[in-house]
């Protein structure tokens, strides 16, 4: 019970929002890029090159705002 996390500021609230709109930027830039460069019509190989990349980059999105929440929630001494 000692790590339970406290309520949310407005800190994490907007990181947290900054997140969402992050992703569903990128999600939406990536089905943009998909169907505008074909890749739909592409060999699999190449579809799942272009998949595995999006995924990674939505990685990185991730944890770079999942890092700046924590930050946000821990506690200043």
């Amino acid at each position: 019970m000692d790590h339970m996390p406290g309520p949310a500021t407005p800190q994490v609230k907007k990181y947290l929002l900054q997140l969402i709109g992050a992703v569903v930027v990128l999600d939406a830039i990536m089905i943009g890029v998909y169907y505008g460069l074909g890749v739909q019509l592409r060999p699999e190989r190449t579809q799942q090159v272009f998949v595995a990349a999006w995924v990674v980059v939505t990685l990185v999105v991730v944890t770079t705002y999942m890092k700046k929440i924590r930050k946000a929630r821990t506690p200043r001494a």
